[in-house]
């Protein structure tokens, strides 16, 4: 990285990841960037200013993926790329949705910080849960919603729908070390998944046509 707030940055959320937050002192993060705590102080004005800023940093480099990806980021975002797809298609665009969590290092580190400060931590439990399950749960209820509503899937609860779909994703995330691990039983989680809403929309669409 390259300015003396950006290595400060990157060494803060490396030690707090591995160590965790209550465990790593302001005098500890100075000495591993190389700088005086004095200095550090003209950045920040303490641990949890830097903390706060780390999180502000990864959101913003969360952003700057999805949207370098053409993925929607933000709730008011456009998700129709999701409709009208073929089942190939549309399996493509979800698992490079979640490749986000395995390539991007930023998020790596981000992940394992909340993952291990969770529980001391009450900041870093209500962003975990906003991140990991609050997030990815609206964001799939609206999507599910649209397609039920198109007549592409089968009409449901699109919120249960949400649980169905992203419990295995997110075991998948949080216990495999990359995505070529990954890859195979979150791509077969997701065919079975599009292949059960799909039949069942058009065993309905059978029905109602006798």
């Amino acid at each position: 990285m390259g300015n003396t707030k950006e290595q400060i940055i990157e060494t803060a959320l490396a030690l707090f990841s591995e160590k965790g937050y209550d465990a790593v002192s302001v005098r500890d993060i100075a000495r591993e960037v190389g700088i005086r705590e004095s200095s550090l102080y003209y950045h920040f004005k303490n641990k949890q200013d830097i903390f706060d800023t780390i999180v502000e940093y990864c959101f913003g480099k969360a952003e700057e993926y999805f949207r370098g990806h053409g993925l929607p980021f933000a709730k008011e975002d456009d998700i129709s790329m999701y409709f009208n797809t073929e089942p190939d298609r549309l399996e493509k665009l979800l698992l490079s949705t979640f490749r986000y969590f395995f390539e991007d290092p930023w998020n790596i580190r981000f992940r394992k910080l909340l993952t291990v400060n969770q529980y001391e931590n009450q900041r870093a439990k209500e962003i975990y849960r906003s991140l990991y399950r609050d997030y990815p749960l609206r964001f799939q209820s609206r999507l599910f919603a649209v397609l039920m509503e198109q007549g592409e899937f089968q009409k449901t609860d699109p919120g249960t729908a949400a649980l169905e779909f992203y419990g295995p994703v997110f075991m998948l995330i949080h216990t495999c070390d990359s995505m070529e691990e990954a890859k195979e039983a979150m791509g077969n989680h997701i065919r079975q998944f599009i292949r059960q809403y799909r039949r069942i929309r058009e065993d309905i669409r059978q029905e109602e046509n006798k």
